[in-house]
């Protein structure tokens, strides 16, 4: 197993005791799977090299590399006497990020995903070194694996070189610890002159915006006036059109009233003609029929006269002959009455019997006699119940056709007010209408206005929140890690007082956004007549067909009722003409 596994070219055995410097100047050791190398810290020195040779050039014995607190600790000057005053990394960057909203994502960032994780070594065994990460294990194997015993020279002279190196690191960490404080005095510094800086451009950015105000009010109250002259030259125009439609319409009602007069009056003479000529004709019908039933009855009652002669002249010459016989029959019986006094008996009742049954049909034809005069008496009657009937009927036309005519003007005042209540149906349904298309471009203007407002916000935040003010010097492109990594911003607080002052300071440019907004919205016209969309004309369509479809159902109601009225003036007549 080779010295590659570790990232790093491999060296002869007699150099191995160098792995402990490298080591140390590394941060974490790669796999040979990934290419890139993680440099040092910028912080670091670059023109720092120290080698930990021994004078003999033996190979030092490797030991568990010690911490950074075990190194500090080692001598009591070992560490700068401003250390403590200046403040942790873990919690600095608490206070620096209380007031920043987290960002709640369940995913890596993508520069995550190109970057491996750093091998932490550890050393087993003399000559076995053992690094592994969260997904790699390396290994590698040197030649004190293979060679354990050392002598007590060597042993002392690692020691040595170990203590040299020691002693070298704590020096460094001391520059570093004096570098790092020099950086942040600069930094406080730098600091303060971006806070005048940004004080004086928000005062500046103030003036600028309530200038800006200040021309839109100016512009807004030009625009209103110059909207409300219009708006009354148009109001006036409106008021002198609808005046004079007024009076155009006037005179068509005017002149519609003495064309229904002169047809009322015109309906009202043919319609006398008509009932004078219709009575004349009933009267010459009437007489008509009268003297065809006088005739009828007449010639009726002298053939029943005629026959009820003939057949009583008849009866009588037949009841003279039987009176005849029967009397030569008597003499006969008178004679043979003591011959056969029986057959006279039964003679008798014949003829007794046959005069009941002559008496009996001439009480029949007294009562048919009766009741034709009786038939006579009652038609007399009806002839001048009719003549009576006829008079009244005269006597009630003018009040009929009174009726008519009243019934007539109703049904008009009820179209007119039907026209009336359909025509402000119809303004109500425009003015609903034209009342939704604003509220709804209303709605869409302001949403529009908070999505752009938001947008303006976000982006201002973003690069608020990327702009670095640090005087610090940018690390070359040949030290640059080729893998993004997330970096501390430099114009970050360090102490406690400068958290603080930031924490104070947070907020106020949103606000200032904020309130750009909201006088952009008070300021912008609350009210846009754009044209005519496809769902206002939709919606004008269907109240059209709303109207259009009462107007028809309340015309088939009025046909209907006139069609009942006029059916039951036919069954009046045909009653009046029943009884005549």
């Amino acid at each position: 197993m080779s010295a590659d596994v570790l990232g790093y070219p491999a060296r002869p055995a007699s150099r191995v005791g160098m792995y402990h410097s490298d080591a140390l100047n590394r941060p974490a050791t790669h796999s040979s799977s990934d290419s890139s190398h993680v440099k040092r810290p910028r912080s670091t020195p670059g023109t720092m090299r120290v080698s930990f040779q021994n004078g003999a050039g033996s190979p030092a014995r490797m030991h568990r590399p010690k911490t950074a607190a075990s190194t500090l600790s080692v001598s009591p000057r070992s560490e700068c006497d401003r250390v403590f005053q200046v403040e942790r990394e873990p919690t600095r960057r608490h206070n620096l990020e209380s007031h920043i909203p987290h960002k709640r994502s369940a995913k890596a960032p993508p520069w995550m995903k190109n970057v491996e994780p750093p091998m932490v070594p550890c050393v087993v065994a003399p000559g076995y070194l053992l690094s592994r990460s969260k997904s790699k294990f390396a290994v590698t194997i040197k030649d004190e694996f293979f060679d354990p015993v050392i002598d007590e020279s060597q042993k002392k002279q690692a020691n040595n070189e170990r203590e040299s190196l020691v002693g070298q690191l704590q020096q460094q960490i001391s520059d570093l610890s004096l570098y790092l404080e020099e950086e942040r005095l600069n930094h406080r510094q730098t600091k303060q002159k971006a806070e005048d800086f940004l004080k004086d451009k928000v005062e500046e950015m103030t003036n600028h915006h309530k200038d800006n105000i200040r021309e839109l009010q100016e512009d807004q109250q030009e625009e209103m006036e110059k909207l409300t002259n219009t708006l009354s030259v148009e109001h006036n125009q409106y008021k002198i059109t609808t005046e004079a439609q007024i009076t155009k319409m006037k005179k068509e009602i005017e002149f519609l009233q003495g064309a229904f007069e002169s047809y009322k009056s015109s309906l009202h003479d043919e319609m006398n003609e008509k009932w004078n000529k219709r009575e004349q004709d009933l009267n010459v019908e009437l007489e008509e029929q009268k003297l065809n039933s006088l005739h009828e009855f007449k010639a009726k009652m002298m053939q029943e006269k005629n026959s009820e002669r003939i057949s009583s002249g008849k009866e009588h010459a037949r009841n003279l002959d039987s009176l005849r016989k029967e009397h030569k029959k008597e003499l006969d019986a008178v004679i043979r009455r003591f011959s056969n006094v029986a057959a006279d008996l039964e003679r008798l009742k014949k003829t007794t019997a046959e005069l009941k049954e002559i008496k009996s049909e001439m009480e029949q034809v007294k009562t048919a006699y009766d009741s034709t005069c009786q038939q006579m008496a009652n038609t007399t009657r009806e002839l001048a119940d009719a003549r009576v009937k006829l008079m009244s009927y005269e006597e009630q036309f003018e009040d009929k056709v009174s009726s008519v005519d009243e019934k007539y003007k109703k049904k008009i005042h009820d179209l007119m007010r039907q026209n009336i209540e359909l025509r402000r149906l119809y303004v109500e349904k425009c003015e609903e209408l034209y009342n939704e298309k604003v509220h709804s471009e209303a709605t869409r203007v302001k949403r529009v206005s908070s999505a752009k407002e938001v947008m303006h916000s976000m982006i201002k935040s973003k690069h608020k929140a990327n702009v670095s003010l640090s005087p610090a010097v940018q690390p070359s492109s040949e030290t640059q890690p080729n893998q993004s990594k997330p970096d501390r911003p430099g114009s970050a607080p360090i102490t406690r007082v400068e958290t603080d002052s930031a924490q104070q300071f947070a907020g106020k440019f949103e606000d200032i956004l904020r309130l750009e907004a909201e006088e952009d919205a008070i300021l912008s016209p609350s009210v846009i007549l754009p044209e005519d969309s496809e769902e206002v004309v939709r919606m004008r369509k269907e109240l059209m067909k709303d109207i259009m479809e009462k107007a028809k159902e309340v015309k088939e109601e009025e046909d209907n009722a006139d069609k009942e009225q006029e059916e039951e003036d036919e069954k009046e007549n045909d009653d009046g003409d029943d009884d005549f």
